[in-house]
């Protein structure tokens, strides 16, 4: 090859790698700048490429398996996406809609048997004989807190307003990007992996033979990472909900399809979904054997996730921590905003790969060097 040195002559010179890793440093410098710049348009572009990320090999299983033209695959392929989603939102809207109506209409009377047992309980056990106990008196009590917090609640109301005045260009915005992203989505689809060639052609020759196999571990790493969490996020949105509704939870499929998508960031659907669950619970009832039920249903179904479900799905091959993930997100957020919560797990992957590729150039160089002297000839 044109980069690697003959037999008998010299290595390259040791200072051309950290000029080249320092090259590779301001480049990502440059495009994150350029990214935080233009963060807001690139959203339902960003939005429309994962989708059809997640969905192009069903085009090329197609094209490949079926010989079925791509454009005729891409568009069958959209099609079964918007039925699915379609089935989903008809589905579960109602019985979400029916089960937050129910919650509003016992939630005053359980509030009102906590205020009641909960009160005295509180009287005798915190030695405070002072505690409202009459919804009367709580409103006394609240007007007399009203003179520290109001005039930060009357700030807070202008704040409220000169947004609503002020937002009414981003809502159009946000309006016209809901109704883009269906068509990003189809052309990305049937174009992906011309894209993709696109783009690789734009790297220097002499340096895509070592891009192209970084970014294929990246794309597998990737695509094995996000289509597993979807797909192990709806079958827990389903564990769950069919586990808190059988344990009497009211509510149980709305709070489990809360668990279950908040699976996509490690942890969060579990804890957010168990305090919800445990909540309700407590509030329907008024007593701990239904919280238990709660606690036996998350963690059975934890287990099943640790033990079953995500080794099948999602596998061991992608090796990124769930702290990691959780950084990622946090520090993509922080940078980007929703733009970095999509970019932080990709932007994560392909660090693990290059670090890891450091690593190992750096290990064979250390290994070539201790055996050079003890292989040369006297």
């Amino acid at each position: 090859m044109a980069d690697s040195a003959p037999a008998g002559r010299p290595a390259p010179p040791s200072y051309e790698r950290p000029l080249t890793w320092v090259l590779w440093a301001t480049l990502g410098v440059g495009a994150a700048l350029i990214l935080h710049a233009i963060r807001g348009a690139l959203v339902p572009f960003l939005i429309a490429f994962v989708i059809a990320y997640v969905f192009a090999p069903w085009v090329d299983w197609s094209e490949r398996r079926l010989k079925v033209p791509r454009p005729l695959g891409t568009a069958g392929v959209f099609l079964a996406i918007s039925l699915l989603f379609a089935l989903l939102i008809l589905g579960l809207v109602p019985i979400i809609e029916r089960q937050v109506m129910s919650v509003g209409a016992w939630l005053p009377g359980a509030l009102d048997r906590l205020r009641e047992v909960g009160i005295p309980f509180l009287s005798e056990y915190l030695g405070r004989a002072d505690l409202p106990t009459s919804a009367g008196a709580w409103i006394d009590t609240l007007r007399e807190s009203a003179a520290s917090w109001g005039p930060a609640v009357l700030q807070s109301g202008r704040e409220a307003l000169l947004w609503a005045a002020t937002g009414t260009l981003g809502a159009v915005f946000w309006l016209l990007s809901a109704a883009i992203v269906p068509v990003l989505v189809f052309y990305l689809m049937m174009d992906f992996r011309a894209v993709g060639e696109w783009l690789l052609a734009r790297v220097p020759e002499a340096a895509r033979g070592t891009v192209r196999p970084r970014l294929k571990r990246i794309d597998t790493m990737l695509g094995q990472f996000l289509r597993g969490q979807l797909t192990v996020a709806v079958i827990l949105a389903g564990l769950y909900s069919v586990g808190l509704t059988l344990a009497g939870v009211e509510a149980g499929v709305t709070i489990g399809v809360i668990a279950g998508l908040g699976n996509l960031v490690p942890y969060l659907g579990f804890v957010v979904g168990i305090t919800l669950a445990s909540i309700v619970a407590f509030l329907t009832h008024f007593d701990v054997v239904h919280v238990l039920y709660v606690i036996l249903v998350f963690a059975a179904v934890q287990g099943l996730e640790g033990t079953v479900i995500s080794p099948r799905v999602v596998g061991e091959r992608v090796g990124l921590h769930p702290v990691a993930v959780i950084l990622a997100l946090f520090v993509g957020g922080e940078a980007f905003g929703f733009l970095g919560v999509l970019l932080g797990v990709p932007a994560a992957i392909a660090v693990k790969v290059f670090l890891e590729d450091a690593g190992a150039d750096s290990g064979a160089g250390a290994e070539a060097g201790a055996e050079g002297p003890s292989g040369a000839g006297p």
